[in-house]
């Protein structure tokens, strides 16, 4: 499976409140599929555009705050605290 590299981050416009940046890989066509198909992403994925890349970075986004949880489960917070935390 390919490596993913990250070039930039989609920044949403709102108030501080709003929701954080999510990070979105940039793939190129001949780049292997970050799916792990072992197919290039020009014949896997690419007709899906844009739709996959921000299903990955959400799927990513979720696995941060997971280990962010857990994290601070082990440093002793209480879980009232742990419940809405957002990833670093």
């Amino acid at each position: 499976m390919a490596k993913m590299q990250r070039y930039s981050k989609t920044v949403w416009p709102s108030s501080r409140r709003g929701p954080l940046p999510r990070h979105v890989s940039k793939i190129g066509r001949n780049d292997l599929c970050p799916c792990g198909s072992g197919k290039k992403y020009k014949q896997c994925h690419q007709s899906e555009g844009s739709a996959f890349l921000e299903k990955l970075g959400r799927e990513d986004d979720k696995q941060r705050r997971k280990e962010a949880r857990e994290r601070l489960k082990a440093e002793g917070v209480p879980w009232w605290r742990r419940i809405f935390i957002q990833h670093e």
